[in-house]
C-alpha cells in the first residue's frame, strides 16, 4: 500500500501512528545541533518523542539508531574540516566503556534500595544547570573583558586546569597533533571513566558532559572537542543502537525517517562550526543546557504526581498472569523494579483500563503527570527548532560574508567597516 510521504504513517513495532514530516523535523533540528555541539541529542529527541506518543523504551531506543547514523555523517564532515582528533577519540572510548559499566553497576544498587529516580533527576539537574551556567559565566566574562580591551577573541584560552592535567608528566605520554598538545594517557582514560560513569548512571549518550570535559579538563580547542565528541557518539550510539534492537524496541521506520533529515541537518550544523567562532559556541551550548535543565523540571513535578500512584500501580501489576509470565521469560534478565517499569511501557493499554478504574485523585495525578511531561518534551523541541533556525542562519551569513571577501581580494576594492 502507497502511503504519501507527508501523510499519516503506521509504525509497526511501537504502534505509533505519526506525521511523517514531524520525524523530518526532529531528525533535521538535532541534525543540526548535533553537527554544531558534537552531542547526540538524547536529552532533546527522546522527550520529544514521547510527547508524539512514543512509549519511552522505544522512544529511546529510536533516538539511539537514529543518533548512531546522524553521528557518521557529521563525524565524516568534522574530520574534513580538521576537527576530530582520532587518537585522543579511541582513547577515550576505551576510559568511558570502563566508566559506562560502572555507572550502569551503580545504576542497579540504587534500584535496590529504591532511590535511583530521585538521585538521578537531581543529578541530571545540578549537572545542567551547572555546566550551563560556568559556560554562560565564562563567555560573560572574556566578553566583558574584550569590550573594555577592544579585543577580538574567537576563542577561550585553556583552563587553568586543563593546563595542570597536561603538566602532569605521568608516562606514558601521547602527543595529540590535532589538538595541538602532550597529555599523559593515563590523564585521559582518568577523565573518560568519570564522564563515562555519568553518562551510564544518567542513561544518556553523555555528549553533553564530555565535550565540556574535553575543552576544561584535557584543554582540546572547541571545535576539535565537538568532532572528537561527535566520533566518541557515533560509537555509542551504535552499540546502543544495537542492544535496543536485540531487544525490540526500535522503530526502524521512524528512525529511518528521522535519519533523511538528521543527514541534512548534520551537514549544515558541521559547516556552520566553520563560521561560528568557539567562544559562541560555548554561549550556545550553555543557553542549551540551560533549557534542559528547565526540562528536566518539568518532568521533576511531572514525577511527583507520579509518585501518588505508582506504588499502587506496581503491586497491581505484580500480581497479573501476563506479567509474571513475561518477567520469567523475556524480562528474566532485569531487576524487578525495571521488570515492571518495561511491562507498563509495552502494555499501556493494559494499564490505561486499570487508571480508569481508579479514584478521581489517581486519575488527576496520570493527567497532570503527563501535562507537565509534555511541557517538558515541547520546551526541548521548540528549543531545538529555534537553535536550528539560528545556527543555520549564522552559516549563510558566514557564507555570505567569505564570498564578499573573496570578491574584494579578487579586485583589490577594500571593505568599509
Amino acid at each position: 500500500m502507497d502511503i504519501p510521504f507527508t501523510g499519516q504513517i503506521y509504525l509497526p513495532i511501537s504502534g505509533v501512528e505519526i506525521m511523517a514530516w514531524k520525524l523530518i523535523l526532529l531528525g533535521f533540528t538535532v541534525g543540526v545541533i548535533g553537527g554544531f555541539f558534537g552531542i547526540g541529542g538524547a536529552f532533546m529527541v527522546t522527550p520529544a518523542l514521547n510527547v508524539f506518543g512514543f512509549p519511552m523504551a522505544y522512544a529511546i531506543g529510536t533516538d539511539m539508531a537514529h543518533i548512531a547514523g546522524k553521528s557518521i555523517v557529521a563525524t565524516a564532515k568534522h574530520r574534513k574540516f580538521g576537527n576530530v582528533d582520532m587518537k585522543l577519540g579511541v582513547i577515550m572510548i576505551i576510559g568511558t566503556a570502563i566508566g559506562i559499566e560502572l555507572g550502569a553497576t551503580f545504576i542497579m544498587w540504587l534500584e535496590k534500595v529504591g532511590q535511583v529516580d530521585v538521585v538521578v533527576r537531581y543529578t541530571y539537574m545540578v549537572l545542567l544547570f551547572g555546566l550551563g551556567t560556568y559556560m554562560l559565566y565564562e563567555y560573560l566574562k572574556l566578553t566583558k573583558g574584550i569590550a573594555h580591551e577592544k579585543k577580538y577573541v574567537s576563542d577561550a584560552s585553556r583552563s587553568g586546569l586543563a593546563i595542570k592535567m597536561q603538566n602532569l608528566k605521568i608516562p606514558p605520554m601521547i602527543n595529540l597533533k590535532v589538538s595541538g598538545f602532550s597529555i599523559s594517557i593515563w590523564v585521559i582514560l582518568t577523565v573518560a571513566a568519570i564522564t563515562g560513569f555519568v553518562a551510564g548512571f544518567l542513561g544518556v549518550g553523555g555528549g553533553f558532559i564530555r565535550m565540556p570535559a574535553l575543552m576544561y579538563v584535557i584543554g582540546s580547542p572547541t571545535k576539535i572537542a565537538v568532532g572528537t565528541d561527535l566520533f566518541e557518539v557515533m560509537i555509542s550510539g551504535a552499540y546502543g543502537a544495537f542492544s535496543y534492537a536485540i531487544k525490540g524496541r526500535v522503530e526502524l521506520i521512524a528512525a529511518v525517517i528521522m535519519l533523511v533529515g538528521a543527514a541534512v541537518g548534520a551537514q549544515f550544523g558541521t559547516l556552520a562550526t566553520q563560521y561560528v567562532k568557539g567562544l559562541k559556541i560555548r554561549l550556545y551550548f550553555a543557553v542549551t543546557m540551560l533549557l534542559a535543565g528547565v526540562s528536566v523540571i518539568f518532568k521533576h513535578i511531572g514525577g511527583t504526581y507520579k509518585a501518588v500512584y505508582s506504588d499502587n500501580l506496581s503491586a497491581w501489576v505484580k500480581v497479573q498472569s501476563q506479567f509474571i509470565e513475561w518477567a520469567q521469560t523475556e524480562g528474566a534478565n532485569l531487576t524487578p523494579k525495571v521488570q515492571v517499569r518495561d511491562w507498563i511501557l509495552l502494555n499501556e493499554d493494559v494499564v490505561k483500563g486499570w487508571i480508569a478504574q481508579q479514584s478521581d485523585i489517581i486519575q488527576n495525578a496520570v493527567i497532570m503527570e503527563a501535562v507537565w511531561n509534555s511541557y517538558s518534551g515541547y520546551l526541548m523541541l521548540g528549543a531545538a527548532c529555534a537553535l536550528s533556525a539560528l545556527i543555520i542562519v549564522k552559516m549563510l551569513q558566514g557564507i555570505k560574508s567569505e564570498k564578499r571577501l573573496a570578491v574584494h581580494a579578487k579586485t583589490g576594492v577594500k571593505e568599509d567597516k
